[in-house]
């Protein structure tokens, strides 16, 4: 039997602990006479962070391909902490028949299918206990002015011995740089263009573009200023944050040596806004829902998105360009312009909805399928009908009990010792009938519904394309690639992947 091993930590400071949890694994593998097929590695990833861990996707996805008879890993914990995300990739893995062992908890999914709910559920508390530890102490350090993230802001290095920020002398420079040719009239795009051709790059060692120079210009931190409390996170286990009002910040001026003067850097909020309100009253649509497929399309060859332009070359016709080349160019982004007429998208997107109706949107029903959501409502329902049956086991035993002690068949010590242990049990079995039935009503609640989805293409599809909506349009498509070296189009849905 082939198995699969997955290893897992939060943070950079447990380098050995991927090492420590892939011994742990050996004693198990040589005494069941398993071949190992591969092991799994996410460092310094939160478990609630399932689709940023690669190792564990292409888990998912070679136990797709029943590349691995087994998964091993050292407990629930280790496997996951997002309750909704780490029973769908459990659920998949048993549906590809592929057997679970966590062998910590002593948890196999062959027997104790079960109570993966109830482990799901206690990660995801852990999870949040732990979140609400740190915000907690983040919050002391906000009131109090101390720093609780070290990420270094361009033209400061963080230092240790004094827990705070110090002038980058040569980044400073650039700093100022930045400032005098924006006072001088000079547009981000073309700041950026100059500190590449100059050979300066950005403090994670990336070029330069106008975004990058546009939070440059804006950032109090080179007023001397720390603030911190901008946002919080809402739901940790789907990484909601809200962006709390500015009367809400926790603003330290002097915290650390200002790079620029004070009254440089309000001429340059004050230019800053002088030319927003230019843009906007040119454009006062300027906004990411302007276009049918803003923020959708991507350009397949080197990755960039792209955005919304009107070229005299497709005779004036709005069409989506890779941002890369139009900001940076084909020395930066590697390849020619690759754009698409909007008019053209739009057909290619409209033709591949078609052939989901006319293949009775087999793609969509597939995919429902796939991720097994009657069979997670089948399975919880049968969680709790056991549950239900051994509640009523526990009830009888106790009655049982009680009989025997009012006859005095057994005593008063063992009647209470046997009693206790019954209680116990009983209780455990309410708790975890409790927590079943919340997972129950969450998946009626919270999983998709195929009908629904396929009712609005339909709809979708009997509306005129001149009427769609970039809203309508989020609402199935996830991302657009263009390739126009072979006129490749890919549509990638919020369910499901095809193209033409």
């Amino acid at each position: 039997m082939k198995c699969a091993i997955y290893t897992r930590v939060s943070t950079d400071n447990q380098e050995t602990s991927i090492v420590n949890q892939q011994e742990y694994f050996k004693d198990y593998i040589q005494r069941n006479n398993l071949e190992i097929f591969d092991i799994y590695s996410d460092e310094a990833f939160s478990g609630t962070e399932t689709k940023k861990r690669l190792s564990f996707q292409r888990l998912l996805q070679d136990g797709k391909n029943k590349k691995y008879d087994i998964l091993l890993a050292k407990s629930y914990s280790r496997f996951g902490r997002n309750q909704r995300e780490t029973l769908t990739a459990l659920s998949q893995l048993v549906d590809y028949g592929i057997r679970v062992i966590f062998i910590e908890d002593n948890l196999d999914s062959r027997k104790d299918m079960g109570q993966f709910g109830l482990f799901a559920w206690l990660a995801e508390q852990e999870a949040r206990k732990i979140s609400e530890r740190i915000k907690m102490t983040w919050q002391l350090y906000n009131k109090e002015g101390k720093i609780h993230s070290t990420t270094e802001t361009y033209g400061y290095n963080y230092d240790k011995s004094i827990r705070n920020f110090v002038v980058n002398e040569e980044e400073a420079v650039v700093v100022r740089t930045i400032f005098d040719m924006y006072l001088q009239g000079n547009g981000t795009a073309k700041i950026a263009f100059h500190l590449r051709n100059n050979g300066i790059s950005t403090k994670q060692g990336k070029n330069w573009c106008g975004v990058a120079v546009q939070r440059v210009i804006v950032n109090k931190f080179y007023l001397g200023y720390l603030i911190q409390g901008k946002k919080h996170t809402i739901d940790i286990s789907l990484k909601k944050q809200k962006y709390l009002d500015e009367k809400d910040w926790y603003i330290h001026k002097g915290n650390h040596e200002a790079i620029i003067p004070e009254d440089i850097f309000h001429k340059a909020q004050a230019e800053y806004k002088k030319r927003g309100d230019y843009l906007k009253s040119k454009n006062p649509t300027r906004h990411s829902k302007a276009y049918l497929f803003s923020n959708l399309v991507t350009c397949k060859i080197c990755g960039s998105s792209c955005m919304s332009q009107e070229k005299k070359h497709m005779k004036t016709e709005r069409c989506y360009t890779c941002r890369s080349y139009e900001m940076r160019g084909k020395q930066d982004c590697g390849h020619r312009r690759n754009a698409i007429p909007q008019s053209k998208l739009t057909l290619n997107v409209k033709s591949s909805l078609d052939m989901l109706a006319e293949n009775d949107f087999k793609v969509v029903r597939d995919y429902y399928n796939q991720n097994s959501a009657d069979k997670m409502r089948e399975r919880a329902t049968l969680s709790l009908a056991t549950l239900d049956k051994q509640i009523e086991e526990q009830t009888r035993l106790g009655n049982s009990l009680l009989e025997l002690f009012t006859e005095c068949i057994i005593g008063k010590e063992q009647y209470k010792a046997q009693n206790d242990s019954i209680a116990k049990k009983f209780q455990l079995l309410t708790e975890q009938r409790e927590i079943a039935l919340i997972e129950q009503n969450w998946l009626n609640e919270n999983v998709d519904n195929e009908g629904e989805t396929i009712k609005f293409i339909d709809t979708l599809l009997k509306t005129d394309i001149n009427d769609w909506t970039n809203e309508m349009m989020k609402k199935v498509i996830d991302k657009i690639y263009i390739d126009m070296r072979n006129e490749v189009v890919e549509v990638v849905y919020n369910y499901a992947i095809t193209g033409n």
